[in-house]
């Protein structure tokens, strides 16, 4: 919470709902060069984590570090890059591992890679793949992009969105810090036939110059620079140490609040590893709206 007001202060009835319902359904992403027994030793296990995949550690290390964090109890959400696995074969062997270490969901992307190793150019090509395979998982989900995507067409976007939605269960959407922007693509998506329950993205609270570098680095300035024109952050950020505080965001979702609300299920948080940060915030604000933890 920041310290100007706290979350009970903005919320009541059925936005406290809302908002616990979303600080309840936690999703924890963190990098694949995390160790599974740091973050045993420092995280509850009720909260489900989802490794990341990196194109200079492959597709292996992701599966590898999503098995050793599930047999110390964690419900895990491994991220398919489509880009990172060669062939059918490979994809094949991937769904096993998971299958039979008790892994039943994954989160299918495209992939930062600049060429693809194999045959999958995109996420929609894994997806019609993986519904043929005999093992697979129940529960699949599948990137949004509220702001864009700085090497494909909106048009196209929501196009491989559309169709990508038969095969997934919810969609995770971009990082975002315009609650507007968010609002506004939802009601424009359900005008096209987009029905999946999403996730917010949210950093954590990431050191405001860090959070900079990522957001140029994923194509979000301009909505980096919404942000700091509502805030003022520029004289924080010359200071230094200043961390983003997520409530902003929930804020100014809660002071649109009306039935698009109901399609935001629970909050992806991007966490870059600040996991005990994150699980640090998430829990004060359950305890000022009087949340119980799962």
């Amino acid at each position: 919470m920041s310290d100007r007001q706290g979350a009970s202060q903005f919320a009541d009835g059925a936005e406290v709902e809302w908002v616990c319902r979303l600080l309840d359904n936690a999703r924890l992403e963190i990098l694949p060069t995390a160790k599974a027994d740091e973050i045993a030793k420092g995280i509850p296990e009720r909260y489900k984590l989802t490794v990341t995949s990196s194109p200079k550690l492959g597709v292996a290390r992701t599966v590898e570090l999503a098995t050793e964090l599930r047999r110390r109890g964690f419900t895990v959400v491994p991220h398919l890059a489509a880009r990172a696995v060669r062939d059918r074969h490979e994809l094949a062997r991937i769904i096993d591992a998971l299958v039979d270490a008790g892994i039943d969901e994954v989160f299918v992307i495209g992939g930062d890679q600049e060429q693809p190793l194999g045959a999958f150019t995109g996420a929609l090509e894994l997806l019609e793949v993986l519904s043929t395979l005999d093992r697979r998982p129940q529960t699949i989900g599948v990137a949004a992009y509220p702001e864009g995507h700085p090497k494909i067409p909106s048009s196209v976007l929501m196009d491989m969105l559309l169709k990508k939605q038969p095969y997934a269960t919810y969609a995770i959407l971009q990082m975002s810090f315009d609650a507007g922007a968010i609002l506004g693509w939802l009601r424009a998506a359900r005008s096209q036939g987009f029905h999946l329950p999403v996730y917010l993205c949210l950093p954590g609270t990431l050191r405001i110059d860090r959070l900079l570098r990522i957001a140029v680095r994923l194509g979000i300035g301009q909505s980096l620079r919404y942000l700091e024109k509502q805030q003022g952050l520029l004289p924080q950020l010359l200071t230094g140490g200043y961390r983003y505080d997520p409530w902003s965001l929930i804020e100014s979702l809660l002071e649109q609040f009306g039935p698009d609300h109901e399609q935001i299920v629970g909050i992806h948080w991007s966490t870059f590893n600040e996991l005990t940060r994150t699980v640090e915030w998430i829990e004060s604000r359950q305890r000022e709206l009087r949340v119980t933890a799962r």
